[in-house]
């Protein structure tokens, strides 16, 4: 049984009131508050709670509903991609083929620049070669009748016309002084020839192979070369230009006919008078060939003229 608050069993002594305990009531009030306040959080945690488990839900179910057509965007998505890089590969493509055909067309329009010059070009030698056989055939006029006696031969040796009579027309065998019936000839030909003023002749000595016998020349160049000097002197005395004449002689190396028949050794001993090109009709010379070309010498002779002159020990023979 509890102790009173007051102690009665002592007569005379006063009672006395014992202290409120304001510490446990403001301890339970304390923990009544915070147990409130606890469970109203709880409280308020479930209900956030439960209302983010129904956004999740709703959200997993918009996502469930939107996720074919997301599926299906990321689907066109990548196949844009591939397209777009399929267009750029073949733009690449187109802009390759595009700078080839340029090259092209560049090459092509030289090549055209270049035909068109090469045509211009075509079309001046063939004026040139008509001019050419026109002259051919003008001279074929003028020595019909030398070239049907047999007198003279009309030719195209080396690209150059070529007047060729017979040694035994013009000398006697081993001898290079002209005959009476060789200067009539070498006359009739001079006097043809001084119609073509622009041109410039080489008159050539030709022999066979056979060795000399009784001729006062030691070997058959040496014969040759004072034949071809003998016709080109005969020439300038019928009047034409020294200067544009010039004599060689070559022996038996450059035949006609073969040595080994009496036939090709009579057709191998020949004069030959060649009709050099002009210089109208020789392709254009390098620049620095004209300018190195040799002045006029004392004497008058042109640039690249060369001057007839005998060889050391041949006689007038020609």
């Amino acid at each position: 049984m509890a102790k009173p608050d007051t102690d009665d069993s002592k007569p005379g002594k006063s009672l006395k009131p014992r202290a409120f305990p304001w510490r446990l009531w403001l301890f339970a009030l304390a923990m009544t508050g915070a147990t409130g306040l606890g469970a109203n959080y709880a409280w308020q945690y479930r209900k956030e709670a439960r209302a983010a488990g129904d956004d999740l839900g709703t959200c997993r179910t918009s996502l469930d509903k939107v996720k074919p057509q997301t599926d299906e965007a990321i689907k066109k998505y990548e196949g844009c991609n591939k397209l777009l890089d399929d267009n750029n590969k073949k733009l690449q493509d187109q802009d390759k083929k595009s700078h080839e055909q340029d090259v092209q067309m560049t090459a092509l329009s030289n090549n055209l620049s270049a035909s068109k010059d090469e045509l211009a070009a075509l079309q001046v030698q063939r004026a040139e070669a008509e001019k050419r056989l026109a002259a051919i055939a003008d001279i074929q006029k003028q020595f019909a009748k030398m070239i049907d006696t047999g007198q003279l031969k009309v030719t195209a040796r080396r690209g150059s016309l070529v007047l060729s009579l017979p040694s035994e027309v013009l000398f006697p065998s081993g001898s290079a002084d002209l005959s009476e019936s060789g200067k009539m000839a070498v006359l009739e030909v001079g006097f043809n020839l001084k119609r073509l003023a622009d041109r410039r002749f080489l008159v050539v000595g030709h022999t066979d192979d056979q060795p000399l016998k009784g001729s006062t020349y030691k070997d058959n160049w040496e014969l040759s070369t004072a034949r071809a000097v003998t016709v080109t002197q005969f020439l300038v005395s019928a009047g034409l230009n020294p200067k544009t004449m010039m004599a060689a002689g070559h022996g038996e190396h450059d035949p006609a006919a073969s040595n080994k028949t009496k036939e090709g050794r009579e057709k191998n001993r020949r004069i030959e008078i060649v009709l050099l090109p002009d210089l109208g009709e020789m392709p254009p010379m390098p620049k620095e060939l004209l300018e190195g070309a040799p002045r006029p010498d004392r004497d008058g002779a042109e640039p690249g003229e060369s001057v007839p002159r005998k060889r050391a020990g041949g006689s007038k023979k020609g």
